[in-house]
This record gives C-alpha cells, structure tokens and sequence, in this order.
C-alpha cells in the first residue's frame, strides 16, 4: 500500500481548531503533532466568524415601554486562534515535543439598548464577557519498538477574564464587574499510540488531568462605588475539566484514508463563582422567594462535553491530498443565555493538503457549523445569569491554515 503521503493526512487536511459549543473551549488539545515520525514543527492559524443572537428575557414587561425590538444583535466577536507544535527524535526509541495553544476563550459583548416611541433609548441589558487562557506543554515519549509509543508531559496554563454586567435586567447586579487576575497553574498529561505505519493505521488514547487555578479577583457593582468585600477571600477557584481524546485513522485502500476522534471532556465539575458574589447570593436566598439564587453560579454546566470527528482523506496525486469530515458535538445541557446561545452543533468541513516538497507540506480548510438550539427556560425565577427568552438559526464559519515541516 502506496502509505508515504497518506500517512500524515488525517488531522491536517482540515487543519481548523473547532469552535466547541459546549463550555469556554476552543481547542480539541490534540497532541496528534507529537505522533509524527522523525522531527517535526507545525503552525496552525484560524479565524472563527460566529453568527449567533438571541432575544432577551422579560420581553412582556419590556413592551409595556413602547419597544418592539428585543433582539441581542451578535453576541460573539470574531476570534482568531494558533497553535505551534515542535515535535524531534533524538533517539530512535526516546522523542520529546513541546505544543503552544490557547486552550479556553470566549469574547462576548453586547448591549441591548432599544429605543422608545420618544426617540430616546434606555439601556436594559449589556455585557462584556472576555476569558481566555494560554496553553505551553512539554512532552517525552518511549517507543520500544515501530508500533508502540507511551508519552507522558506537563502544562503549563494561564486563565484570566473579565465579566462586566450592567442594565436594568440585571437589578440588583446591575454594573456588576469582576476581573480575574492571570494565574499560571500545572497539569499533567499520560497516554499511549499504536500504530502500523505500513497500512497507514495509527491510533492514540490521551489523558489530560485538571487544573486547578487561583486567580485573584476584583469585585464591584455601582452600589459599592469600587471593589466592596464582604468576605475576606479575594481568589476564585478555578479548574479547566480533565479530557481524554481518542484519535485514529486507518488506509482503506492506497489512495483512500478514514480518521476520526472522540473526545469527552468533564465540564460537569467546572464552576466560576467569585467569592464576593457568592456571599452576596448566600444572604439574597434566606428570603424565601429567592432560594434558588443559593444554586446559581456565575458560569458552570449541567453535563459533560462528548464531540468527535469523523473524516475521509484521498489522495489526487502524489502532491495534493483533499478531504471531507463531519463534526459534532452535544453541547453542555445548558438553558440559553448570553453564555449558552447554542447547545451544541453539527458541521462539515473541507480542506486540502499540498506538499511543497518531501518535507514542507501547507493546508487549508473551512468548516460550517450549525449550532443547536438550547432550552429555554419557562420560570422567570433567576437560575442563571443573562438568559435568552428565544435563539436564533445560528451558525458559524470557520477558516484554517496550517504549515508543516520535517527536517
């Protein structure tokens, strides 16, 4: 079987980091680059244009006001992500890697400020919702033999944010601000790979442990005139959820190549809940009519993120590889809400693979995602923050570029 470039095909013919519906997440994390024979560096780049909007809640009340419009506009800004890998051998049975990648982010900023029957407008709603976290992770392998390869390595992250909440619908949260200060944590990762190279079978199983940040926290509202605090503890805890990745791909005949992956991620355990809020909602739901704040977070998730991939690779010629892959992923079980206005998606991606030697090879590719739609709500008791009363057909389109290297 004619494997030589078919062999390197899966995981770069779509060469995209998906915008993953559930939770803050913009990376599968793969370490498919450190799998890679002999030594190697690659370079991947994305743009993520996301169209998605909602309508807000309490839409009876706001039309008393005279207004028609309760459309969110656009929550999501366009994001632009990367991810460089460095994989080399210094021995035929020891390799060692070193992967940068932006693991978490989210850039939300809206404001809903429609206008009256007089011409002026008044603001109801506004949000600006900014995390992001940075992602360096060195690894080292053992290879007793061509099939097997065990690797374990280190992560170190950064997490960091900013929340600002102001209108009339927030109430008594009205201009809440809470800025989480970076924090650098480490992780850990284990795995193993199997593979026969003469077929084109190659196959990995990747655990990923969670990280526990502690990220200093500034707290305020308009009521407090600057940060107020009620409760000595300043830090809000904070661990991004273990994973593991499952990665395959296989030939089916000397042109024709299948691969795919599986991921689940632990979002279940995930919360941000800054300390000062935390107390304020404790007292709040001592008043029997608000008990339920006494469960709200300012961001967690009902269930555990499970996505995967599934793709096809053929080969033109003996320089251009093209293919065709189907994504989902189930989402986070979430209500909608400004954080949550999908729940999951289903896409398809097309990309192409160019060699333009027998050691430098570009891709490109594009993936459209549909987003499904979450629940909403039938209470109009507060159990999450921002929610939506309706979500729009939203979708996505997301453009890649990646170059590879083997030297």
């Amino acid at each position: 079987m004619k494997t030589q470039y078919l062999i390197m095909a899966a995981y770069m013919v779509c060469p995209i980091p998906t915008l993953h519906a559930a939770s803050l997440e913009r990376s599968d994390q793969s370490i498919s680059a450190f799998l890679e024979p002999n030594n190697y560096a690659e370079l991947d780049l994305a743009i993520i244009d996301t169209n998605i909007k909602g309508d807000v809640q309490f839409k009876e009340i706001i039309s008393e006001l005279g207004v028609q419009n309760f459309s969110t506009g656009n929550l999501a800004q366009r994001e632009f992500s990367g991810k460089f890998a460095l994989k080399l051998q210094p021995h035929s049975k020891i390799s060692t890697g070193l992967i940068y990648e932006q693991p978490y982010q989210t850039d939300i900023s809206y404001q809903y400020s429609p206008a009256l029957p007089d011409g002026s407008t008044i603001n109801i709603e506004a949000a600006d919702i900014n995390f992001e976290s940075h992602s360096l992770t060195g690894l080292i392998g053992f290879q007793p033999n061509t099939q097997w390869n065990f690797y374990s390595g280190l992560s170190l992250q950064s997490f960091k944010g900013n929340l600002e909440i102001t209108g009339q619908q927030y109430q008594a949260l009205n201009g809440y601000h809470a800025k989480f200060k970076n924090d650098d944590a480490l992780g850990w990762l284990i795995g193993l790979s199997y593979q026969l190279p003469q077929y084109a079978l190659k196959t990995s199983l990747t655990y990923r442990s969670k990280i526990k940040h502690k990220n200093q926290t500034s707290e305020s509202t308009l009521y407090s005139n600057g940060p107020f605090i009620l409760t000595p503890d300043t830090d809000t805890r904070i661990e991004t959820p273990q994973s593991v990745n499952f990665e395959f791909q296989t030939g089916i005949s000397a042109r024709n190549l299948v691969y795919g992956s599986v991921r689940w991620v632990n979002w279940q355990d995930f919360i941000i809940q800054p300390p000062q809020l935390e107390v304020v909602l404790d007292y709040a739901a001592r008043d029997p009519q608000y008990r339920e704040l006494a469960h709200l977070n300012l961001i967690d998730y009902k269930k555990d993120q499970w996505s995967g991939k599934f793709g096809f690779a053929h080969q033109l010629n003996p320089t251009l590889i093209t293919g065709l892959e189907y994504i989902w992923d189930q989402g986070s079980g979430n209500p909608a809400s400004t954080l949550n206005p999908s729940d999951g998606y289903q896409g398809i991606g097309l990309g192409g693979m160019y060699n333009l030697n027998p050691s430098t090879f570009i891709a490109s590719g594009m993936y459209y995602l549909k987003f499904k739609k979450p629940q909403i709500e039938a209470t109009s008791h507060t159990t999450q923050i921002s929610g939506l009363s309706s979500v729009a057909d939203n979708d996505a389109w997301v453009y890649g570029v990646k170059i590879g290297h083997r030297f």
